[in-house]
C-alpha cells in the first residue's frame, strides 16, 4: 500500500496566491513596474516586497556610477529600506506591504520569515561573490565563474556536451560582472574559439573543454578586465 501523499510546507507564494483571504494577504497589495522603472514604497515608507513575476536588479548608485549587486526573481523577498536601489529589468509585479504591518503578523507565518531571510541571504551571497570576482579575477575569469554558477543551478555535474542556460543577457551579465557589454562579447567569442563552449541557441551554451573553463574560473586566465 502506497503511503499517503504528504504536502511540504507552504511557501510565501502559496500563501499570497491562495484563494482564501487572510490577514497576511490583506496586508499586501499588488503593484506593477514597467521595464526600467525604479522601486519606491508608498510615500517612501519602509516596505517589504516579494517578486511575483519578472525580475529586479539591485544596485548601488554613487558618483553617477552604478554597481549591480544581485538580481531578484519570483519568490525573492527584500526591503525598500536599504541603500540599494531596485530597477525592474522587465515588466514586474510585486506583492508589497508596509514593514510595520508585516511585523505584526509575521510570528504566525514561518514561511514569511523564511522568505525574508532567504532574500537577504541571496543578495548578501551575490554581493560577496561580486566582491570576490572584482578583487581577484579578470573579465574572462568572472565570465567563467558565472557560467559555472549557471550550470550549478541545474544540479548536474558539468561535462562536455551539457547544455547550460544563462540566466542573464549580455548587458545584464556585464553589469553584474562589473565590466562592459563589449568586453563580455569579446571574451565570449575568444572563449568559443578556444573550445570552452559553443552557442547552442539564444540564452544557452553547449559545454566543450570544461577543464579549460574551470582553469579560467580558478584565476588562471589571460582576459582583460
Amino acid at each position: 500500500m502506497m503511503p499517503p501523499h504528504v504536502h511540504g510546507p507552504a511557501t510565501i507564494m502559496d500563501l499570497l496566491e491562495g484563494q482564501a483571504e487572510t490577514p497576511l494577504r490583506a496586508a499586501f497589495r499588488l503593484v506593477a513596474y514597467d521595464r526600467g522603472q525604479l522601486l519606491a514604497g508608498p510615500d517612501d515608507t519602509d516596505c517589504i516586497f516579494i517578486v511575483r513575476t519578472g525580475r529586479l536588479r539591485a544596485f548601488l548608485l554613487a558618483f553617477d556610477r552604478e554597481l549591480s549587486l544581485a538580481y531578484l526573481n519570483r519568490g525573492d523577498m527584500f526591503s525598500t529600506h536599504t541603500r540599494l536601489q531596485m530597477e525592474a529589468t522587465t515588466f514586474t509585479q510585486l506583492f508589497m506591504a508596509r514593514r510595520s504591518a508585516i511585523e505584526r503578523i509575521a510570528a504566525a507565518h514561518p514561511a514569511l520569515q523564511h522568505a525574508l531571510i532567504h532574500g537577504l541571504a541571496r543578495v548578501l551571497g551575490q554581493t560577496i561573490t561580486l566582491i570576490e570576482d572584482l578583487a581577484f579575477h579578470h573579465a574572462r575569469g568572472r565570465i567563467a565563474r558565472y557560467i559555472l554558477r549557471c550550470a550549478a543551478q541545474g544540479g548536474a555535474g558539468l561535462q562536455r556536451g551539457q547544455v547550460v542556460p544563462l540566466t542573464l543577457g549580455m548587458e545584464e551579465m556585464a553589469a553584474l560582472l562589473g565590466t562592459t557589454r563589449q568586453t563580455v562579447s569579446t571574451e565570449f567569442n575568444a572563449m568559443i574559439r578556444e573550445g570552452a563552449f559553443s552557442r547552442e541557441r539564444r540564452g544557452y551554451l553547449r559545454m566543450g573543454n570544461v577543464a579549460l573553463l574551470r582553469n579560467w574560473a580558478s584565476g588562471a586566465d589571460t582576459g582583460t578586465g
